[in-house]
C-alpha cells in the first residue's frame, strides 16, 4: 500500500481560503453529489510533522485547535495517535490524525475563510506535511456521533479507499463487514463518501471512493482479530477491488 500526499502546505492554505471566499459566491459550481449543500460534514486530516519539528507541530496545532473551537460551526473535534499501518516508510511517532465535525459545508467554508489568513494557522500549517485530507459525508445519510470513536482504550481504524471496479463497494464489501461481527471486540463500522478539494478549492465528490471508520474495544482484541482477518477470503476478495490511499489503526488522545 502507498500513502499518498494529497496537497502541499502552500496549496492547502490557498485552497482553504478559497473555500471561504470563493465557494459560496459561486454556489452554482458547487455540486456535491448533485446537491448544492449538505448537512453535517466531517473533516479528516492525517499529517506528519516535519523532521525535527514534532513538538512545534503539537504546540502550533493546539493553538490552532483552540481558535478553531471558537467557531460556531464546529460541533466536535478529536485526535488519534496511529500505532499500525502497512506503509513501512512512515514514522508513526510523527503522525497525528485529526477529525472535526462541522455543522455544514457552508459553516466549514466560512470558518476556513476567517481562520486561514491568521498567523496561528500559518504557523501550524508550516509545521507538517499532509498525508491525507478529505471531507466526509456518511453514506447512510445519518448523523455520526464522533464521541463513539473518542473512548479511551479503544482502537479506531481509519481508511480511505478508491474502488478499482464499479462494484468495489457492493457485495464483496458487505460480505467482509458482515464477517467482522464474529470477532470478539469488534464494535461497529461507518462508511463515508469522500469529498476532495479540486484545483479551485471547491469540494467535489471523489469518484468511486469511500472512507471507513472501524472501531474495536481495545488493542489486544484488535490485534488478535487482525492476525486472522487479513488472511480471510472475505478480506482478500474485497481488498482486491481497492486502491488504498490511507490506512491507520489508532488510539484516541484525550
Amino acid at each position: 500500500m502507498k500513502i499518498k500526499s494529497t496537497i502541499g502546505i502552500l496549496f492547502m492554505i490557498i485552497v482553504s481560503v478559497g473555500i471561504g471566499g470563493f465557494i459560496f459566491k459561486n454556489q452554482n459550481e458547487v455540486q456535491l453529489n448533485n446537491r448544492v449543500r449538505m448537512n453535517s460534514i466531517y473533516e479528516i486530516a492525517i499529517n506528519q510533522s516535519k523532521e525535527g519539528q514534532h513538538e512545534n507541530f503539537l504546540s502550533t496545532r493546539q493553538k490552532f485547535v483552540d481558535v478553531l473551537g471558537q467557531e460556531e460551526a464546529t460541533l466536535n473535534e478529536g485526535k488519534w495517535n496511529p500505532f499500525f499501518t502497512v506503509a513501512p516508510d512512515l514514522d508513526l511517532g510523527r503522525i497525528l490524525i485529526g477529525m472535526t465535525h462541522w455543522n455544514s459545508m457552508q459553516g466549514f467554508g466560512e470558518a476556513a475563510g476567517r481562520l486561514m489568513p491568521q498567523q496561528v494557522a500559518v504557523d501550524y500549517f508550516s509545521s507538517f506535511d499532509p498525508l491525507a485530507y478529505a471531507l466526509l459525508e456518511p453514506v447512510d445519510g445519518k448523523e455520526f456521533d464522533m464521541n463513539t470513536i473518542k473512548e479511551s482504550g479503544s482502537v479506531v481504524e481509519f481508511a480511505i479507499r478508491k474502488g478499482k471496479t464499479d462494484d468495489a463497494f457492493g457485495a464483496k464489501r458487505e460480505a467482509f463487514f458482515n464477517s467482522l461481527n464474529k470477532y470478539d471486540g469488534y464494535k461497529f463500522a461507518r462508511e463515508f463518501k469522500v469529498h476532495k478539494l479540486n484545483e479551485k478549492g471547491i469540494p467535489s465528490l471523489a469518484e468511486n471512493t469511500q472512507a471507513v471508520v472501524i472501531v474495536w474495544d481495545n488493542a489486544e482484541k484488535f490485534q488478535s482479530a487482525a492476525e486472522v482477518v487479513f488472511g480471510t477470503k472475505e478480506y482478500q476478495e474485497f481488498a482486491s477491488k481497492l486502491e488504498v490511499e490511507a490506512y491507520f489503526a489508532s488510539s484516541p488522545i484525550k
